[in-house]
């Protein structure tokens, strides 16, 4: 491959940040105005939960079709059609008037997340040669992160006071999704001209339009890929469970909403520099399974110190949280390349997420429903440290049934 299109790749990478950063901010940015969104519309914790449940849930029915439509017709095109609905039906999410308005736009703001998110991970296999995999996808995976974690910070600090309400804050959310769908197109590249040095797309498998059924009966019959979307159910169902209500539970504790958006935020920024380091030492022992499974264990245990201590204790597991979660994510994300290669890599990130979503569809639900049945969130913290195991198979299943059981069964009393 020429210098110039070697070179190329990383702006693919930095308008992929772009997109992934306006995704996580467009998702995550009610987060730190709950309260006041729970008053103005009369809304529960457990419907504050269904609202946390629709973006996964539009996840789960559109990102093996998004996926499919970019094996056929392209990354570029994709990703442009899913900004668009994302941004005009995040900021139309600032007119609404009850529970019902708001879901709706809520929801069809998440079709046009639904569509763009399984596909980016693809500028992965396209554009980076098979030993920088890992890495590339942690840089990208960075942008969701700070997405997230910024506006914790900014829209209690600034963009509130700036805006006047959280309804101004979601219409300039939805303006700046535009604004990067933008930068998007304009700077977005399908594939490189040439491809040659590149291992992953030589000459007998260059990257070519696939016809849905080839697409998609290749990733169902892969086994490894269903053990790969169980993984992800396990891994993102107690981490969207509760990241969306951080802001709130630390405020129930008596923080001011400006702190409480600081230590909830930092969960996403240790996230960033894991991103890159646990991938990279991946990499170079060359396993994969041993680091998911050890990181979730301990992930777990500190996810329950996040949840039910305060001071130095809520401080440190906060971080250490945070930074373990953030190297599993990219190792996830690449594996889907890795087992099916590129020809077919859009349709297995979107089979792969399908299994991650529904996690992160149940989950929420359930941590807004046991919270507002026992006027506490120690049970749905519970659950969800529960919910992390070593065996995907085997213990987490059990272990995830049987917390939920007790939950309901003792949450009361908790």
């Amino acid at each position: 491959m020429s210098e110039k299109v070697l070179s190329y790749r990383w702006v693919m990478a930095t308008i992929t940040w772009l997109m992934m950063f306006a995704l996580g901010a467009s998702w995550f940015c009610f987060a730190p105005m709950m309260v006041m969104l729970m008053e103005d519309l009369t809304v529960t914790f457990e419907q504050v939960g269904i609202l946390i449940a629709l973006v996964p849930l539009s996840l789960v029915i559109l990102c093996i079709p998004g996926g499919l439509f970019a094996d056929r017709f392209g990354v570029r095109i994709t990703v442009l059609i899913g900004g668009i609905l994302m941004g005009i039906f995040g900021l139309l999410r600032g007119f609404a008037t009850d529970f019902t308005t708001l879901a709706i736009t809520m929801f069809l703001c998440g079709v046009g997340y639904s569509i763009s998110y399984p596909n980016l991970p693809k500028i992965t296999g396209i554009w980076f040669p098979t030993r920088e995999y890992a890495l590339a996808s942690g840089v990208m995976f960075t942008g969701m992160e700070v997405g997230i974690s910024l506006p914790l910070i900014l829209i209690p600090a600034v963009l509130l006071p700036w805006t006047g309400s959280w309804r101004g804050v979601f219409v300039a959310i939805g303006i700046l999704s535009l604004v990067l769908t933008v930068v998007w197109i304009v700077l977005a590249k399908e594939q490189p001209k040439a491809t040659t040095g590149f291992p992953q797309m030589n000459a007998s498998s260059e990257l070519r339009s696939v016809p849905f059924r080839e697409s998609l009966s290749a990733v169902l019959r892969n086994k490894y890929m269903w053990v790969l979307m169980l993984t992800t159910f396990f891994l993102l169902a107690p981490q969207i469970g509760l990241l969306g209500f951080l802001p709130t539970m630390f405020m129930l504790k008596g923080m001011d909403p400006t702190t409480a958006g600081l230590i909830a935020s930092m969960i996403s920024w240790f996230m960033i520099p894991s991103s890159f380091i646990i991938p990279m030492v991946s990499d170079r022992v060359g396993l994969r399974k041993p680091f998911i499974w050890i990181i979730s264990i301990i992930a777990g245990v500190a996810l329950y110190f996040v949840g039910t201590t305060t001071g130095v204790p809520l401080w440190i597991s906060v971080v250490v949280y945070g930074f373990l979660i953030g190297g599993m994510a990219p190792i996830v994300l690449a594996m889907p390349i890795e087992l099916v290669g590129t020809l077919y890599s859009a349709t297995a990130g979107g089979f792969m997420l399908v299994g991650g979503y529904l996690g992160a569809i149940i989950a929420p639900w359930l941590v807004g429903y046991l919270s507002t049945a026992t006027g506490s969130f120690v049970p749905a913290v519970i659950m969800c440290t529960l919910a992390y195991s070593g065996d995907y198979q085997k213990l987490t299943i059990g272990n995830f049934i049987i917390s939920i059981l007790l939950c309901f069964r003792y949450g009361p009393t908790l």
